[in-house]
């Protein structure tokens, strides 16, 4: 049985249907943990501000109480009619899985680059609800999945292993595959100031051996495999190819997201090829990415200077030990 729930989705769009949904699950015996049966007072870009939150705290530490009340719910139930997930939504689920948190939806969700199981995993509040009372409610972390998919998915989210990377000279390259043929060049450069450098792999000619229902589930595919590589222990970062994107400077997709708190989540250094994108300029901040201005020396010399931070002590250290 579920005692505490916390509800995430986007409370710019939704937030009267999900006081809504707040009252039904409190009046049925669940504890809402989040949010709080409260009003949204101001805007500041994609984030609210409730009455209810403490004027002394700013948005960024806002949104990390808010991560902490999402990460220790019993469940946690995404609203996102027509399966519309947005960008602080998406790094929310991140977080989930990332923790193994069981997840519910509303409708099966778009564009996200994680298995779901419709038939168990998408339901509507009012049965979300008599599920989640009853002593037979099956919540899942686990998934039916190929044996190279489980074993995937295992290294991605079980954090129980050491994450800490072991080398620190490979770089995870993220970003829309409009800018592949850049990346490829960004690639190069990195590989001669002696980086090994990841990108993703390019997929126009993929499109045409799948109908639209197979080439979804290929891209879930892709997106689990590159996240894996950035969880890898021999990952030491991403660098966020964050290119003027249809006039948008600096421009970070929902996708690229994704990747991006994965990577803070795994305790990867998260370096943007530009400057901050205004509209995630809270969480971009409090998650210390490091912008470059496009010069890749910038990453060679910080992990070098990471690298020093972790070799072993002078062994004159030991000395005081020494008979």
């Amino acid at each position: 049985m579920v005692y505490t729930v916390a509800i995430i989705g986007s409370f710019q769009k939704y937030y009267d249907e999900i006081l809504k949904v707040i009252k039904l699950f409190k009046s049925s015996g669940l504890y809402v943990l989040s949010p709080k049966e409260s009003y949204i007072c101001d805007r500041i870009d994609d984030f609210v501000l409730f009455e209810s939150d403490s004027k002394c705290f700013s948005p960024e530490e806002i949104q990390m109480i808010t991560l902490e009340k999402i990460i220790n719910a019993d469940v946690v139930y995404v609203y996102n009619p027509e399966g519309y997930v947005g960008r602080t939504t998406c790094y929310e689920i991140g977080f989930c899985f990332s923790k193994r948190k069981p997840l519910f939806f509303f409708d099966y969700p778009l564009d996200l680059p994680i298995p779901i199981l419709r038939e168990e995993q998408v339901m509507k509040p009012e049965l979300f609800v008599s599920y989640a009372v009853t002593n037979e409610a099956k919540f899942i972390t686990d998934y039916d999945l190929c044996d190279d998919g489980q074993r995937a998915f295992n290294n991605l989210f079980d954090l129980n292993k050491i994450n800490t990377p072991n080398h620190l000279n490979r770089i995870v390259i993220c970003g829309s595959m409009l800018f592949f043929k850049e990346m490829v060049i960004c690639q190069q450069q990195l590989e001669s100031l002696g980086i090994e450098a990841i990108i993703p792999k390019e997929e126009d000619n993929t499109v045409s051996f799948y109908n639209e229902k197979q080439y979804l589930e290929f891209k879930k595919k892709v997106s689990r495999t590159y996240l894996k590589k950035i969880r890898d222990k021999d990952t030491a970062g991403v660098l966020i190819y964050n290119a003027p994107k249809r006039g948008i400077a600096n421009y970070i997709g929902a996708n690229t997201l994704v990747e991006l708190a994965m990577a803070f989540t795994w305790n990867r250094k998260i370096f943007l090829l530009n400057d901050i994108y205004d509209p995630l300029k809270d969480e971009l901040n409090a998650w210390n990415c490091i912008c470059i201005h496009g010069n890749l020396q910038q990453i060679k010399d910080e992990l070098e200077k990471e690298e020093k931070s972790l070799e072993p002590p002078m062994q004159s250290q030991l000395s005081l030990f020494q008979n």
